[in-house]
């Protein structure tokens, strides 16, 4: 997961304001603030507040004021103290000076003293450096950083510190023309950027990919070996590839649903929500996985994950000391398994709400902790949490352990804005580093698995374009690549396309998410030959997999307007109306099995609406609705943590049986028996009707 290099990685002037989020180092053990009161042993610990010259001390080291556990904050007036020592971490302080500094030559240069004057000496000339970058004639910061050979030296190939490298690489990245770029490429060497050819096609590859927020993003990385694979992702808007960005994976609660167990209460937007704004604001790239089965800690998940990590570090210019792991609720469990065992690849790791795992593979990799839980939490309790900090203490580790009350299972702002403080100045420990500057993930060789999953970044200069039989290959993983093929194949329109994606539809051995994108680029195709494949395709027999199958098949068969799939979609109708059933325990039925089976009716219904013709019968298609869903009482189970409307679903398919009605000009007798079957459902029963003309 890790990509090796050490050079500086590409940087914007940008970083002047920022820099103390994008480039602070976390250190070996934890400084602590000191309290000696006038009786009583010594405190270590934070200064949360210092009221009326007296103080406020936890010793869980949270500066939350909103902490009131008596056992983690003492709280001395102003006669019952001693004496009172701040000591704030040089390696984290060093960055909080140079960010206040921005482009002030001046305080920059100060920063570097102090840097300095602490021992910290790869910090101190980042600092001088930034100085020089604003002013060249410092003469401390000249002093500093040793005279102007040593400067020159610094400041070439840096593209923080020289506009001209910054310009070109901003010229790179932004350049269509595979010869221009080289002629640029040639100009970037001369001026001392030491990217090679491949990690140069990273960085334009990069500029090419999406920023903002999108939702279920495939994974394109090993997606042949974990089908349905996707992510929430934000990217800021401001996004180049000309320099690094810190990189958080948040991990989604919910738990297990399903009569199987086998769905997944909670999602990777949803856990989105915790962490987009303040990313927006301070400049992180946030990935939330959505999990392929409940639980974290499996092996499934972990790969996931990962595998994730992997993708983003080769797709976005990511500082590869810069990412964070961290998670709420089923999530918090879910970094308390991870963490330990990603720890080696991690700047810091922030379980929310959780419990379980392990302290002492943090301890070992020097990876810092920050641990929230509400005192009042009701569905997941603080003991394992408290258990865990307290294990932290006195062990000298970088950690915070913030307790609110009256937080129930929640994940106040105060504590989201705390973690991001937290994650700001804190780096992946490497007692190898060479350098304080960013290590950008582009740096390294290009692996088969590179090529195989994203493409080989060189692909766009060796100038071949790419065949049909690629585009094929690449839809038989499924994942990113596959849904990059359907778009290729969609917009190229080869010869031959329709029959080969034909075949990948039908091919038995391939995952269900192949089969699903196979079946969206014959709808793009929009040709009559795919019909076939796509009938068989929406008649399988219904599973969990097969669902996407079966929309997508719909979907593509009214897109090919094929008049003879009616046949095909009532027998796939009736094999999820026979799901349906089996989901059942009595009159009851879990919400993930209710929204999977109704969503895929829905989905068959609403394209046999769109090609009946008046000579139609939709009773078969009808009756298996009516019978399953419109003619019993049944209880959808939902959870009182996550939004869940089964009513949404049942309205859906009303309104599709009501269109298919109306398509297939049924008598009287036919829609009064339907809208009989939905006299219990009013909602359902008037967006039925609504198709009535």
């Amino acid at each position: 997961m890790r990509r090796p290099g050490s050079r500086p990685a590409p940087v914007t002037a940008a970083w002047f304001t920022g820099l103390a989020m994008l480039l602070a180092l976390a250190s070996g053990a934890a400084d602590a603030d000191i309290v000696v009161p006038k009786k009583g042993k010594k405190l270590e610990g934070a200064i949360v507040s210092r009221p009326g010259g007296g103080v406020v001390f936890n010793i869980y080291f949270s500066r939350n004021p909103g902490v009131t556990n008596t056992e983690h904050v003492f709280r001395f007036g102003p006669d019952e103290v001693k004496r009172v020592e701040e000591r704030p971490r040089p390696e984290v302080e060093i960055w909080r000076k140079i960010a206040a500094a921005k482009q002030d030559p001046d305080a920059l240069a100060a920063a570097g003293a102090y840097a300095k004057e602490h021992k910290l000496k790869k910090e101190a000339a980042v600092a001088y450096a930034l100085a020089l970058a604003a002013d060249e004639t410092h003469a401390d910061a000249l002093k500093g950083i040793g005279g102007k050979p040593k400067w020159a030296k610094v400041k070439r190939g840096n593209p923080a510190l020289d506009p001209a490298v910054r310009e070109k690489l901003e010229a790179y990245v932004a350049e269509a023309d595979a010869e221009a770029r080289g002629a640029l490429a040639a100009e970037l060497k001369a001026l001392g950027f030491p990217a090679k050819p491949h990690e140069l096609e990273r960085h334009r590859r990069s500029a090419l990919q999406p920023t903002g927020y999108h939702e279920h993003v495939p994974i394109s990385w090993r997606s042949d070996q974990q089908p349905g694979g996707s992510y929430a992702l934000y990217v800021p808007r401001g996004y180049t590839p000309a320099r690094t960005w810190p990189l958080i994976i948040g991990l989604h609660g919910g738990g297990p649903d399903g009569k199987l167990s086998d769905e997944v209460v909670g999602s990777g937007p949803s856990a989105m929500n915790f962490y987009r704004e303040l990313a927006a604001r301070r400049g992180y790239i946030v990935a939330c996985p959505n999990a392929l089965m409940a639980g974290w800690g499996n092996k499934k998940n972990e790969q996931l994950v990962r595998d994730l990590i992997t993708e983003l570090l080769l797709l976005y210019n990511v500082d590869i000391d810069r990412v964070y792991l961290t998670g709420h609720s089923m999530g918090g469990f879910g970094a308390w398994a991870l963490g330990p065992r990603l720890a080696p690849d991690l700047a810091a790791v922030s379980p929310m709400a959780g419990g379980g795992g392990t302290v002492q593979p943090l301890i070992d990799t020097k990876t810092p902790v920050f641990i929230f839980h509400g005192a009042d939490d009701g569905v997941v309790g603080p003991s394992s949490d408290r258990a865990k900090a307290k294990q932290l203490l006195g062990t000298g580790h970088d950690f915070i352990y913030t307790e609110l009350p009256n937080s129930g299972h929640g994940f106040p702002a105060s504590v989201r804005k705390e973690l991001f403080d937290f994650f700001d100045p804190r780096r992946r420990y490497d007692k190898k580093r060479k350098t304080a500057w960013p290590r950008s993930s582009f740096l390294g060789k290009v692996s088969k698995l590179e090529k195989t999953y994203l493409g080989d970044p060189m692909a766009a200069l060796d100038g071949e374009p790419p065949a049909l039989d690629d585009w094929l290959d690449d839809l038989r993983l499924g994942g990113g690549k596959a849904l990059r093929a359907v778009t290729a194949i969609a917009e190229a329109r080869p010869e031959g396309a329709t029959a080969g994606v034909a075949k990948v539809l039908a091919n038995k051995k391939l995952a269900f998410d192949a089969h699903a994108y196979a079946a969206r680029a014959l709808g793009l195709l929009g040709d009559a030959e795919g019909a076939p494949a796509l009938r068989k395709a929406v008649a399988r027999p219904a599973s969990k997999a097969q669902s996407m199958v079966a929309v997508e098949a719909a979907k593509a068969l009214v897109a090919v307007k094929d008049a003879e799939a009616l046949k095909a979609l009532a027998k796939g109708a009736k094999a999820w109306g026979d799901y349906f059933t089996s989901k059942l325990s009595g009159q009851r039925m879990h919400f993930s099995d209710w929204r999977r089976a109704l969503t895929t009716l829905s989905a068959l219904v609403d394209a046999w609406a769109e090609l009946a013709t008046a000579e139609a019968e939709p009773n078969a298609l009808s009756g298996v609705c009516v019978r399953t869903v419109f003619g019993q009482a049944i209880e959808v189970r939902t959870s009182e943590r996550v939004p869940q409307d089964p009513s949404q679903m049942r309205v859906a398919l009303a309104k599709a049986l009501g269109r298919a009605h109306q398509a297939a000009a049924a008598d009287a007798k036919a829609w009064d028996a339907l809208l009989e079957a939905m006299e219990a459902w009013p909602k359902s029963r008037r967006a039925a009707e609504a198709s009535r003309k």
